[in-house]
């Protein structure tokens, strides 16, 4: 059996929402690192054959993440084509409603009951169910990795919608349980906590806001997917006691 560890053994990662603006630059940077990698997709098919032609070898899971059995299925299917798993990297999220960031928009009063619920089960909900299957598939007695992608959104107090930010800080508080329940198995669980990026949801923020975050920030710029990508590679490539732990990387706000 292939063993984690910080000498260059090959792995086999799971990247959950691997289509996404950090979720595809996650899926190269492990490849990069000779890692075995296989990632889910919710609707952009076109980008998942696009990444599978960049990343020969890599595998393609289609799963609608808003349901409990299907985070289940894609963490069982991904770890099968695997041949076992021994990273799962939860890059997987929505925005919500694209209206609510909209100059002006009512950020509290305009989520209704069927926001809430997407929210909560795209982001929480599916990072609990595979966070659980994981556990089942991985190497017993570890090493193993677990590591989810926030948001800065779930530990500072900043502009966004509310289930957006109460989503986030389930993530954060979930890292912190998981990492206590799991150590036992040898499993590390952490969580990182970008910033403004130069994609993703920074899109559709208005330039307002945009240019208050420049102006606050340390380093005046926004971050890139492969910032945050280069990061979650070292947590899957060279951790071996950090867990428990948000990192924050939002350029020193």
């Amino acid at each position: 059996m292939i063993e984690s560890d910080p000498v260059g053994n090959p792995l086999r990662c799971l990247v959950l929402g691997g289509t996404g603006h950090v979720g595809a630059e996650t899926c190269r940077a492990l490849a990069r690192d000779g890692h075995r990698v296989a990632f889910t997709y919710r609707r952009n098919e076109a980008l998942a054959q696009k990444l599978l032609k960049e990343l020969p070898g890599s595998i393609a899971i289609r799963a609608e993440l808003t349901r409990w059995d299907d985070a289940v299925r894609a963490v069982e299917e991904g770890a099968k084509a695997l041949g076992g798993l021994d990273a799962l990297l939860q890059c997987a999220g929505t925005a919500g409603d694209p209206k609510l960031y909209e100059p002006g928009a009512e950020k509290f009063l305009g989520i209704d009951a069927a926001g809430w619920r997407d929210m909560l089960d795209v982001t929480a909900q599916s990072t609990f169910a595979a966070a659980q299957a994981a556990c089942r598939l991985m190497p017993p007695g570890g090493p193993g990795t677990i590591l989810i992608v926030g948001s800065m959104d779930g530990v500072k107090a900043v502009p966004a919608p509310v289930h957006y930010a109460a989503a986030k800080g389930a993530l954060r508080a979930m890292t912190q349980a998981l990492a206590q329940e799991l150590g036992k198995r040898g499993i590390r669980v952490n969580m990182l906590a970008p910033g403004l990026l130069d994609g993703g949801v920074a899109s559709l923020l208005p330039p307002k806001l945009l240019e208050d975050y420049l102006k606050h920030c340390s380093l005046k710029r926004l971050g890139t997917a492969r910032e945050i990508a280069e990061v979650a590679a070292w947590f899957v490539r060279e951790n071996t006691y950090v867990t428990g732990q948000t990192i924050l990387l939002d350029g020193g706000l």
